[in-house]
């Protein structure tokens, strides 16, 4: 299997730099039964040019060919496993016990990291955290591009209150001492991402902004973002509510209560929208008369939009 050709924008390496000048950097790669996208995924990461990478694919027990690929690639890897584990945050924490970098990230096994990315954060290692911009894409076309922006904990734990972050997981870097210290919750399998980078940036508040694409996110039927959405929005609710009972995050606490009762708000507003069976005016006239009784219902956007939607959108079929 042939790469595909550079992304548009791929920036070389620099040519000089020699590996006793740069930061080592943790790569972990967790996969199962990916075999399909995982030989793209590794050379992404080889293929960098980058003298002090340190690189682990973390597999929990592939079926397919998974285990060929890695047999194959294993003389250019810092390391590999191939066991039974309890899904990708397991697989997470094993990579990031392993790690000697200095900086940390995971690339799943259906991304790729982007040319000249990890040349990029040891540019900008003067930090507590990294943020570049991921770009979003399908097998045939590219998708939307997340920018990295507005990273604090309280605007993190604000994001259904309209935060002003702007974030995507595959283009953010972390300092590994600090990560470990922090901690990975492994109990969450869809939020822990979020759930991490509001402690983290609790305690460590300096970010570096990157305007370079660091990583590109596989958009797929398979994909957690889109087989399991509904999940991520129930462990948003687990996450905040565990935030309440945090001490250390007491700064933080009337800013998660205005989430949570924000969440609520998305999720009436969601099945407004979604209930064809009554009358249009009728669901509307019901969302002015909730929106009214609800704090800061109008300083959502959602709620003008999903009003917008159940008065003037043609339904399918």
């Amino acid at each position: 299997m042939r790469l595909p050709p550079a992304w548009p924008g791929a920036q070389p390496p620099p040519a000089t730099a020699t590996r006793g000048e740069l930061p080592r950097i943790t790569v972990v790669t967790p996969s199962y039964n990916q075999a399909e996208f995982l030989e793209t995924t590794i050379r992404s990461v080889l293929e960098q040019g980058y003298p002090a990478l340190d690189y682990y694919v973390i597999d929990g027990g592939s079926r397919d060919a998974s285990v060929e690929i890695l047999r194959y690639y294993e003389p250019w890897l810092s390391g590999w496993v191939s066991e039974p584990d309890r899904g990708q945050v397991d697989a997470i924490v094993k990579g990031l016990a392993r790690a000697q970098g200095e900086w940390f990230n995971w690339i799943n096994s259906d991304d790729l990291l982007a040319p000249g990315a990890l040349w990029e954060v040891a540019h900008l290692a003067d930090a507590d955290l990294i943020a570049g911009r991921t770009q979003n894409f399908y097998a045939e076309r590219l998708d939307r591009l997340r920018l990295s922006r507005g990273f604090s904990a309280r605007e993190f734990v604000r994001l259904p209150v309209e935060s002003r972050t702007r974030w995507h997981q595959p283009g953010i870097w972390y300092r590994t001492a600090a990560l470990r210290e922090i901690g990975i919750d492994a109990s969450l399998h869809y939020r822990f991402d979020l759930d991490l980078l509001i402690r983290y940036c609790l305690r460590y508040p300096r970010v570096r902004y990157s305007e370079a694409v660091l990583a590109y996110f596989r958009l797929h039927g398979a994909s957690k973002s889109l087989s399991q959405a509904e999940k991520f929005g129930q462990e948003h609710v687990q996450l905040l509510e565990k935030l309440l009972r945090l001490p250390e995050a007491t700064s933080l606490h009337a800013d998660a209560r205005d989430a949570l009762a924000a969440l609520a708000w998305r999720q009436t507003l969601e099945e407004l929208q979604l209930d064809h069976q009554r009358p249009r005016l009728q669901r509307a006239g019901e969302l002015l008369r909730k929106a009214a009784k609800t704090p800061g219902a109008w300083g959502i956007n959602a709620t003008v939009d999903t009003l917008g939607r159940i008065l003037f959108r043609k339904r399918r079929g």
